[in-house]
């Protein structure tokens, strides 16, 4: 009889849990042949365990059935039936008051109360006594212009750096050797897995230790130092998911859309859709040219006096394609989704994007608003260049090139690169190096990027776009060359003044000659004017990476943040 096992995956349980409470009752049947309960002790360690058989019928699979098709005759057909009987367990440990839980076979986890465990124990875990020196494999997930899942495996332990880890990835698993013992691998997710290599395997003694190891290593913060893109954003659990949204409907209920606003969950276009928050078919839909949390307050749109979460998951919002003259059936949101929410409770800082609940670390969060605070430069621009009409009367939408071409049209300094498709190295001629450039009278070259105000997807686009091709400008020769080609062949009086600011040769060309300017274009009758500080969290932190990538390591003179009113149109229309 084996006393060792050569791995276990552990989770931590909520403080106050009990071991009744942490296991599914409505799971749990009479102690018989297949399930049983047993209480065992281990020096000061109070331990249970239960065992359960499943029972899984398997018959014949789909490629014999395939095979069978062909056989003309029932008699020659060949069939397969058994029953598959599997053994699980789950293994509960009380160590200093806390509980850790392990799960066995293919469906022990399903006696486990998930929402009982802390989601981020494993990972913190492994990072604090991993350190980010012997690392195997890495999970990671984006929250800039789409969401992305990359995973990542090295054919030998590496420093954290040979993973590629980029600045704007949250870490979510990772698998490392221990510092203090190469034997030993953790992976750290929810729950934390040890497995040892070699000869030594984990007894119980050796598991009760690791589980006062892992109690001590989970309260501390080495990981914040070693791992700056674990996440900041992190999940929360389901009961405290349901108080957040319970908080969301009141506030809804009550009309106090202060903290809230209204954003398609990922970028698109605004030049070639509009939305509706119905798709009637043979009815009349409404319209509209984008979307706003006042819309709520519309009793066509959604009653918010008797508003439920459900009902926000179900309604929707469409797409409408103004190439197709439709509405998109298959291009849509739910209005939950579609809501980006920063709420405090008690202290604690949580946000709601692309239709998920995030608790935002106190760190984290003071850190980038100290830098929008006292870091970030923000400039107005001259009163001539405020409340431009960009509204476009025949495409019935608000357009950001009419207000660059505006601009372009009342500045004499200022060049148009809006619309100019340009190639970056070998890939397809599409890429934007800015929306204007301008030459300043202090001898300084602007480089102007320009977005309209929106949710986190929107303005991250202005941010990241911003920071990618300043970056290829400074190293890309072919991007270099289609930037001079379009001044040349632009008919600007004075081209050949931006030609001189502009270097032939990449080597020549250096940030400390250019500003680069990010311009956020808002309604100016809103009756909330954004400013700085009311930008969605996420789009702070995407500016914080913009500014400090180009300021502190392309080296470019200035990155500053302007706010411009201009005047939209909510346009309106109906379609069947």
């Amino acid at each position: 009889m084996s006393e060792e096992i050569g791995h276990i995956s552990l989770y931590l349980a909520k403080e106050g849990t009990s071991f009744d409470s942490i296991v599914k009752a409505q799971n749990v049947r009479e102690e018989g042949e297949d399930f049983k309960i047993r209480n065992i002790q281990f020096d000061d360690c109070e331990i249970r365990f239960y065992y359960f058989q499943t029972k899984t019928p398997k018959s014949t699979p789909p490629w014999l059935e395939f095979v069978n098709t062909r056989i003309s005759s029932n008699n020659e057909r060949i069939t397969f039936s058994t029953l598959s009987q599997r053994p699980n367990g789950l293994l509960l440990i009380l160590i200093k008051g806390r509980i850790f839980a392990a799960t066995f076979g293919m469906s022990g986890k399903t006696l486990l109360d998930t929402t009982q465990i802390i989601s981020d124990f494993g990972i913190k875990t492994a990072m604090n006594m991993c350190g980010n020196k012997e690392l195997r494999q890495t999970k990671t997930r984006t929250h800039t212009l789409t969401t992305q899942q990359i995973d990542r495996q090295l054919s030998k332990p590496s420093d954290s750096f040979e993973f590629g880890l980029g600045e704007t990835e949250f870490l979510k698993y990772i698998s490392a050797h221990l510092e203090s013992n190469k034997c030993v691998t953790l992976q750290g997710k929810d729950s934390i897995t040890i497995k040892v290599i070699g000869d030594e395997k984990l007894s119980w003694g050796s598991l009760i230790s690791y589980c006062q190891t892992f109690l001590d290593e989970y309260q501390k913060d080495r990981y914040k130092t070693l791992f700056p893109n674990y996440p900041n954003l992190q999940n929360v659990d389901d009961e405290r998911m349901r108080e957040l949204d319970k908080n969301l409907v009141e506030r809804l209920r009550r009309k106090d859309l202060s903290c809230f606003h209204l954003a398609i969950p990922e970028f698109i276009p605004d030049d070639e859709y509009s939305f509706s928050y119905t798709n009637y078919h043979g009815r009349p839909n409404r319209i509209v040219s984008y979307i706003d949390i006042s819309d709520l307050k519309d009793s066509d749109v959604i009653d918010l006096s008797n508003i439920e979460i459900r009902k926000l998951k179900s309604k929707k919002v469409y797409a409408y394609s103004h190439t197709e003259n439709k509405i998109l059936d298959y291009h849509k949101w739910s209005l939950y989704s579609c809501i980006v929410a920063e709420i405090e409770i008690d202290g604690e800082y949580f946000i709601l994007s692309e239709g998920e609940w995030r608790k935002v670390d106190e760190g984290f969060y003071k850190s980038v608003n100290d830098f929008i605070e006292f870091e970030l430069e923000v400039r107005d621009i001259p009163a001539k260049y405020k409340d431009i009409d960009i509204s476009d009367m025949e495409k019935n939408q608000n357009r950001e090139e009419k207000f660059n071409q505006s601009y372009v049209k009342r500045n004499r300094n200022a060049l148009l690169f809006d619309k100019a498709k340009l190639r970056i190295g070998q890939s397809s001629k599409d890429s934007e190096f800015c929306d204007i450039l301008e030459r300043g009278s202090n001898g300084c070259i602007g480089i102007i990027h320009v977005k309209r105000y929106g949710g986190s997807s929107s303005i991250n686009h202005l941010f990241t776009q911003a920071r990618f091709y300043c970056e290829f400008f400074l190293s890309d020769e072919t991007f270099l060359k289609g930037i001079r080609d379009h001044i040349k062949s632009s008919d600007h009086l004075e081209k050949r003044k931006f030609l001189s600011y502009i270097k032939e040769n990449v080597e020549d060309v250096s940030g400390n000659d250019y500003e680069v300017k990010l311009w956020i274009l808002y309604n100016k009758s809103l009756e909330n004017v954004p400013d700085k500080s009311t930008l969605p969290l996420m789009a702070k932190y995407e500016l914080k990476l913009t500014y400090d990538r180009l300021r502190k390591v392309n080296k470019f003179r200035a990155v500053s943040l302007s706010m411009v009113p201009v005047k939209q149109v909510k346009f309106t229309t109906i379609k069947k």
